[in-house]
């Protein structure tokens, strides 16, 4: 992407695509590879140091000393956010929507040992709306102007035109190990949350051609992002090309996005989640979790059970991290 956004170096790049031999025997159908994001680094990886590698550039550019982000309160993408402040010697503020739990632990311990400054937005995730997301922005930012800070606001999960060109860069960075493995990929697939790393994916499978069909695998109820003020995937991914000078034209099929993992809500375990955790534990001895990547590996088991994955089909699954919330669902997933 010469002569597009700035971009910083946060994350240890490129990450790993790994077979998956064991539990693509056990599937009987597809053969699997694992795009290790848990492997970003930057405090225990993810997908969302791919984002900020573009956004704290942004936040540099502007002159701020403090970012502001949205999350849950087990939130990924604020204990990464937080991480890249500190790396970069900037403040950082975190609004976690839900109220403090009795027991500091996962992304919440982290948050804290990095100094992250807290406000918690103690309602349900049925009582977000996007007037409330932004209020609670604009009143953190008042509040830390009137300190002296010069704060720069992140969207909630990093999913901004912006954040969307860390998953374009990654899809080109997929496909080329691909090539260099000699593995012929027909599909990618991801879990969806607010959406960014999704459109990402597809902004690259589209500039490439379509290469591949993306498959997104969503963690909530239809109407997650809306409720947080992110812009629809169709959107995101526009915006993201024209940044890169780029105009995209979507197809229907460019946006396959299925909810029937989802569960009842977002971060509520599901038995199919726990399953796949279970599964790709015991093959492969990757640790997945039960807010994102193991509904994610759920939809991919459902496809394979469904007949709608082939034996020649190849899939690159998006490993895209979580792990510290893995320990605070030990009860639930203790066999």
């Amino acid at each position: 992407m010469a002569g597009g956004p700035s971009r910083l170096a946060l994350a240890h790049l490129p990450t790993p695509l790994e077979p998956a031999p064991r539990f693509s025997a056990q599937m009987k159908t597809c053969q699997i590879w694992i795009k290790r994001d848990d492997c970003t680094g930057l405090a225990f990886g993810g997908n969302k140091p791919r984002k900020l590698e573009y956004l704290m550039a942004s936040a540099r550019e502007s002159g701020a000393d403090t970012v502001i982000t949205f999350g849950a309160v087990q939130s990924n993408h604020t204990r990464s956010t937080a991480a890249a402040a500190r790396r970069l010697g900037m403040g950082c503020h975190l609004i976690l929507a839900g109220a403090p739990p009795d027991e500091t632990n996962g992304n919440l311990l982290l948050d804290r040992l990095m100094g992250a400054s807290l406000d918690f937005l103690s309602l349900l995730p049925a009582e977000l709306t996007p007037d409330k997301v932004e209020e609670s922005y604009a009143m953190a930012e008042e509040r830390l102007k009137k300190k002296g800070r010069r704060p720069f606001r992140i969207g909630p999960g990093g999913s901004t035109a912006l954040g969307v060109l860390g998953y374009c860069a990654a899809f080109d960075e997929l496909m080329s190990q691909a090539r260099e493995t000699g593995v012929a990929l027909t599909h990618v697939l991801t879990a969806v949350g607010t959406g960014g790393t999704f459109a990402g994916l597809t902004l690259g499978n589209i500039l490439a051609g379509r290469p591949v069909s993306i498959v997104g695998i969503s963690v909530a109820p239809p109407g997650m992002p809306a409720a947080l003020g992110v812009p629809p995937i169709e959107q995101l991914v526009a915006q993201a090309g024209a940044l890169l000078g780029r105009e995209v034209a979507l197809r229907d099929d460019d946006l396959r996005v299925s909810h029937d993992y989802a569960g009842r809500g977002y971060a509520a375990p599901t038995h199919e989640a726990i399953e796949a955790i279970r599964a790709l534990a015991l093959t492969e001895a990757l640790f997945l979790e039960p807010v994102y990547t193991g509904k994610a590996m759920a939809g991919l088991i459902g496809l394979c059970r469904k007949n709608e994955l082939r034996e020649s089909d190849k899939v690159a699954f998006i490993h895209t991290g979580g792990s510290p919330a893995l320990f605070v669902y030990n009860k639930v997933l203790a066999p």
